[in-house]
């Protein structure tokens, strides 16, 4: 039905309508044409401008134009000319236009309605602009800093798209635009030349996100601010209050009446202010009439010794509270007078509080909806977090260590050492997990409640040796991933009883650990890798891996010493079905004997093992349905070739990869 739809649209508007692709051959344009779309290159010729100059009454031309029509003197005045003739150009669409400005024909289009320069390197307008008195919509590039002096000429304006300007001021009486709905950022001015902030008061219609910039240069506080009246604009949904970080306000208390005279309307939802040098925040701030507010970031307000009471916002769910630099205490100020604070936050994060000492914890119910914390560069913070979080799923903590537990469903706990984020992923994650990352610390005084863990990850923790003694009881733990902890050396006592759940097993790189606990593994293990191991390797004939029955997938990795022939005899049980053999430099042949007993066994990878010449391919097991060889030369050699000897001997696996 779409299909049909869209043929009826073409074949209906195909007279009238062109739109051109890339590597589209040219299509005949006849006076009839209105409106041409073309993109992804398909007008980089200028034969096609001069086609297209047969479409004098031509409204709409939208495209992404490859080439600057600048570059040759013969395009530019074709075009030129081409465009002298679209008087009746309503629409205009330069997008990933090359030249550096404006053509000099777009003044000429008097009944232009929208124009668009975004994706360009336009970085300045004409003066002439300002004499299209029809313009509705202008949508500006990333270069342009400045707009022409007598845009307030644009009266019909309704769109001003400044949001990826690098606006440096705003053009004189912009309060005579007042036919504006969109306008997203405005600078104010260090004079009284129209691009002070009372111009946004004579404009009543604006909507949607507004950012006010340079706010240190309001120099009347009571005259200037009172005119702008915010709470009359009703149709804003996201307002950024921004003063220049490091402004040096010479008075904190005109620096909160500016503040409180901003107050906005009670529709807004999402609500920003930075670089704030006020010791006290305004009463607005917090305020439950504020119903519709979703979102509020706080940054850079680094002479406040108190948070707003933001716990009364009945709908608040994301706040970042970043660089306030006197904070020591989060008190009961931060919840405001209400029983049940912050009931809808799902998202909170504290950065670079470098004197946060103390978490008050709320009497009563609060954070019920919390899903993720996150606390970063906060050295100071030793005291406990709020522990009833029925909704936590993400706790990220980096540069500050509290003292905590509590219950979830996806822990990430960060250490003091920075660490590059790019670790290994591990298998999906079902139910509730740990990730451990880079330091231990206070995490193992509370494995006793691990009791509903099913996943528990450890990453680069040097100070993990050994679990407690006892072992670790967690019935429902199905997955231990240990990686990188150079100073591991055992495993949890009693894994065999006390973990009858566990089926994965992964060691990355644990070169202290020379055998399994007491007992050996459970007999639950289904997946078992060891990456790196030396030690445990060097004593694997001692690990009883033939008698886990459970066990399917078994993975040796990355080991430069012993192994020169793998596997031994009775060393892996018959059940296995995956095989991976990766990264062994010595191994130089496959021991059949150890091989023999593998008649479950489906899939085989070899991997970057450069010593290794032949496959023993009489002794590979019947089952075998996929055999995978990436980056190991010499079977390669002997293998590689399809019609050659040593993959005749091989053919009877149904899947063969080698790389």
């Amino acid at each position: 039905m779409h299909d049909l739809v869209n043929d009826l649209a073409t074949f209906i508007s195909g007279e009238f309508c062109i739109r051109l692709e890339e590597d589209d051959e040219l299509k005949k344009i006849t006076k009839k044409i209105r409106h041409f779309s073309c993109y992804e290159g398909g007008f980089d010729d200028s034969k096609k401008f001069e086609i297209l100059s047969e479409a004098k009454g031509l409204r709409t031309f939208l495209g992404e134009l490859g080439c600057s029509w600048q570059e040759h003197d013969n395009i530019g005045k074709m075009v030129g000319d081409c465009w002298e003739d679209f008087k009746a150009l309503r629409v205009l669409s330069l997008s990933s236009f090359r030249g550096m400005e404006l053509p000099n024909f777009v003044d000429n289009l008097k009944h232009l309605r929208y124009l668009n320069i975004s994706n360009t390197q336009i970085k300045h307008l004409p003066d002439s602009l300002c004499n299209l008195y029809n313009l509705q919509t202008l949508i500006l590039s990333l270069k342009i800093t400045k707009l022409p002096t007598n845009m307030s000429k644009l009266v019909n304006l309704r769109h001003l798209d400044n949001s990826k300007a690098h606006m440096e001021e705003m053009p004189p009486q912009m309060g005579k635009l007042k036919n504006l709905i969109k306008l997203p950022v405005f600078v104010v001015g260090k004079h009284d030349d129209g691009s002070s902030i009372k111009e946004l008061g004579k404009l009543q219609h604006l909507s949607e996100k507004l950012s006010l910039l340079n706010l240190e240069n309001i120099q009347c506080i009571n005259k200037d601010t009172t005119e702008v009246i915010l709470k009359n604009k009703q149709d804003l949904s996201e307002l950024k209050l921004e003063w220049k970080y490091g402004h040096g306000a010479k008075d904190s208390e005109n620096e909160r009446i500016l503040l409180e005279q901003l107050c906005p309307c009670t529709n807004l939802n999402s609500l920003t202010i930075t670089n704030y040098e006020g010791t006290s925040f305004p009463k607005w701030l917090g305020d439950s009439a504020f119903s519709k507010m979703a979102s509020i970031e706080l940054r850079n307000w680094d002479n406040c010794f108190s948070l707003p009471p933001l716990g009364q916002l009945p709908n608040l769910k994301n706040l970042k509270i970043k660089c306030f630099g006197k904070i020591s205490s989060v008190g009961r100020e931060f919840y405001g007078n209400t029983i049940n604070p912050f009931r809808a936050l799902e998202c909170l994060s504290f950065e670079n509080m470098p004197e946060w000492q103390e978490w008050v914890i709320f009497e009563g119910e609060v954070f019920s909806c919390l899903r993720e914390i996150y606390i970063y560069d906060c050295p100071k913070l030793s005291g406990g977090l709020p522990v009833q979080l029925p909704s936590l799923t993400k706790l990220d903590i980096r540069g500050s260590l509290p003292n905590l537990f509590l219950s979830f469903s996806k822990l990430e706990y960060i250490g003091r050492r920075e660490l590059n984020a790019s670790l290994p992923n591990s298998p999906a994650l079902h139910g509730k997990s740990v990730d451990i990352v880079g330091g231990v610390y206070s995490i193992f005084p509370f494995l006793s409640e691990f009791a509903s863990v099913t996943h528990l990850n450890f990453f680069e923790c040097p100070d993990l040796v050994s679990f407690p003694s006892g072992g670790l009881c967690a019935p429902n733990l199905s997955q231990i991933v240990i990686y990188e902890c150079k100073n591991f050396k055992s495993l949890p006592e009693r894994m065999h009883t006390l973990l009858p759940s566990l089926v994965c097993l992964e060691l990355y790189g644990c070169r202290e650990l020379e055998s399994f606990p007491e007992g050996g593994l459970p007999s639950s293990l289904e997946s078992l890798a060891i990456h790196g191991c030396e030690k445990l390797i060097y004593r694997r004939m001692e690990l009883g891996l033939q008698g886990l029955h459970s066990l399917r997938s078994f993975t040796i990795s990355n080991h430069c010493n012993e192994l020169e022939s793998f596997p031994e005899e009775a060393l892996l049980p018959p059940n296995l079905t995956d095989f991976n053999i990766l990264q062994l430099p010595n191994l130089k042949s496959l021991n059949g004997k150890g091989f023999q007993p593998l008649t479950s066994l489906k899939n085989l990878r070899i991997m970057r093992c450069s010593n290794l010449n032949c496959l023993l391919e009489d002794v590979l097991p019947a089952s075998l349905c996929e055999l995978e060889i990436f980056d190991c030369p010499l079977l390669k050699e002997r293998y590689g070739n399809e019609k050659g000897e040593g993959r005749v001997k091989i053919s009877h696996i149904p899947t063969i990869s080698i790389l």
